[in-house]
């Protein structure tokens, strides 16, 4: 059996669709399909029929208005055509959504990939049903569940640590305000005690007062509110035909302007203190105060930045056996002035932990790999460039990949049962390997298959479920040497184990398996004096799965 073409066509020969199997031109293909609706005659009413030329068979079918073509050569077995012919009458309205011109021209490419499920390359068919043919056309895949799962859940880790920051940044904000209303509270006291009456001009009992006479005690009347916002306190200097006034807006606190908040949401928290100083308004001595108002603290940047990193890459099985465990570190710089980029960097020989077998180091093309395998000093090939100014830059990286049980920082043992009445009993426990570890925010990411809120039996921590993602979050805020290991029992709705797979474990750590310390950051000639310099580092995963 060789089936040449399988098409769709109007009564009238207008072609909706046409696949071929065999090598063919198009007006090859075209011709036999204009010249269909003139060979039909008085057979087009039959349930299944055939028409013989001298080099082709057409097998058809009626389907409403339309035709189900397969146009075959005369050497073809016309019982199994028929049999091909009522498989694919079947495919049709059930991919297309029904028989009409409409239908089958917006589900033309679908019902292709049917076409050709049916029948491969050549014409010969294959022996599928229909159910095997919906099913290969759905590629229901496990690996991209799992990738859109882990998709998603980096996105929740995300947006909690954006919510975080967010709200670490409003309280530094809070108490920003606090101290500077403190400051110019102080300020405005200092003032009152240093300055005696007389040189008061009042203006009937409005309160209004000579900027330039100084500032008594009774010009603000028990009318005044004794706190001010800052936004609203940006000079003492009023004119004498002016009346004070408060303006009550809220807690705009720190925010005297529209630029000034964009400029706030772009700062990163260690230098919201020396942003919010620099704004502070100004205490000048001719607007009447007698001492200068104390400023909040200012923290500067160190002109070199380094931060060391590693990420996880681990899947484990249900039982805590490694299925995969690779870690990835890197060393970044950021110069922030063009003199601490013209340094080097003198790194430990051995940190506060042996550094793992197999763990290998690779240095970036610009550094000089010499001097780093012989000194353990990273500094760049071109002395004369130095490092990037106000970019962060990679200039060491490593790897490290076991099997071995003991190097996973956490493991998970996860115990499906099924307890009756439609209700299953989960227990799992965790474990802590290596007792100079410390975890932070401890995340276990459960699902649950099901949108109901599960019963919990104990716990050690506490936990969150959300209804949405049909998950139960478990949660510790640290987990170390005191509380290595750890339970929770839940019961929940369901009954088949499997749904509770994969669990997705997130964390935080400054141990690192790569113990990289830096000893001195100095400048590239000899003799010269050490630069200033912070060092930040950071465990995470990047996929951390069960199951």
């Amino acid at each position: 059996m060789v089936v040449l073409s399988g098409a769709i066509c109007t009564k009238n020969g207008k072609a909706l669709l046409s696949r071929q199997f065999v090598e063919m031109s198009r007006i090859r293909i075209e011709g036999l399909l204009a010249a269909f609706p003139k060979l039909l005659g008085s057979g087009e009413e039959k349930q299944h029929t055939f028409i013989e030329t001298d080099t082709v068979r057409y097998v058809y079918q009626p389907i409403d208005n339309l035709f189900l073509l397969l146009i075959t050569n005369k050497a073809s077995n016309i019982v199994e055509d028929l049999e091909t012919l009522r498989l694919l009458s079947k495919i049709v309205p059930d991919v297309a959504g029904g028989v009409t011109e409409e239908r089958v021209s917006d589900k033309c490419f679908e019902l292709v990939f049917a076409f050709d499920e049916v029948l491969t390359t050549g014409g010969y068919r294959e022996s599928v049903t229909l159910q095997q043919i919906k099913t290969n056309m759905e590629m229901d895949s496990h690996e991209e569940k799992l990738a859109l799962m882990i998709k998603q859940s980096k996105m929740d880790s995300a947006k909690d640590q954006a919510a975080r920051q967010a709200k670490a940044i409003k309280e530094r904000l809070r108490e920003l305000a606090r101290d500077r209303l403190g400051a110019t509270r102080s300020g405005l006291g200092g003032a009152y005690q240093g300055i005696g009456g007389g040189g008061m001009d009042y203006v009937g009992g409005s309160g209004a007062f000579d900027g330039q006479a100084g500032i008594g005690q009774d010009a603000f009347g028990a009318s005044t509110p004794s706190v001010y916002a800052p936004s609203t306190v940006d000079s003492f200097t009023v004119s004498k035909t002016e009346t004070v006034k408060t303006v009550s807006k809220g807690m705009k606190l720190g925010a005297p302007s529209k630029a000034a908040s964009m400029l706030d949401s772009l700062v990163q928290e260690d230098n919201l203190s020396n942003i919010a100083a620099t704004r502070a308004p100004p205490l000048s001595a001719g607007a009447g105060l007698g001492e200068e108002a104390v400023s909040a603290p200012v923290i500067q940047h160190q002109p070199i930045q380094l931060a060391v990193e590693e990420k996880i890459v681990a899947h484990l099985t249900r039982d805590g056996a490694i299925d995969t465990f690779e870690v990835k570190g890197s060393l970044t710089l950021t110069a922030t002035t063009e003199a601490a980029a013209l340094s080097k960097v003198a790194l430990a020989a051995g940190g506060a932990r042996p550094v793992p077998a197999g763990l290998n180091f690779q240095t970036h093309p610009k550094v000089n790999k010499q001097e780093y395998d012989s000194n353990r000093v990273l500094v760049l090939k071109d002395t004369s460039k130095g490092f990037p100014v106000g970019r962060a830059v990679g200039v060491l990286r490593w790897s490290y990949s076991s099997t071995d049980d003991s190097v996973v920082p956490i493991t998970l043992n996860c115990w499906p049962e099924e307890e009756g009445q439609g209700k299953m009993n989960i227990s799992i426990e965790y474990q802590m390997n290596g007792q100079s570890q410390e975890l932070h925010n401890v995340n276990v990411s459960i699902p649950l298959g099901t949108a109901e809120p599960p019963e919990v039996a104990s716990i050690d921590g506490t936990y969150r479920h959300d209804p949405r993602e049909q998950r139960l979050i478990w949660h510790m805020d640290l987990v170390d040497a005191s509380n290595s290991s750890g339970a929770l029992e839940f019961v929940v709705a369901g009954r088949d184990a499997q749904v509770f797979f994969p669990i997705i474990v997130s964390f935080s750590s400054q141990i690192l398996y790569a113990d990289v310390n830096v000893t001195a950051v100095t400048g590239l000639e000899d003799g010269s004096a050490p630069i200033p310099y912070s060092l930040t580092k950071l465990l995470s995963p990047d996929s951390y799965i069960v199951g």
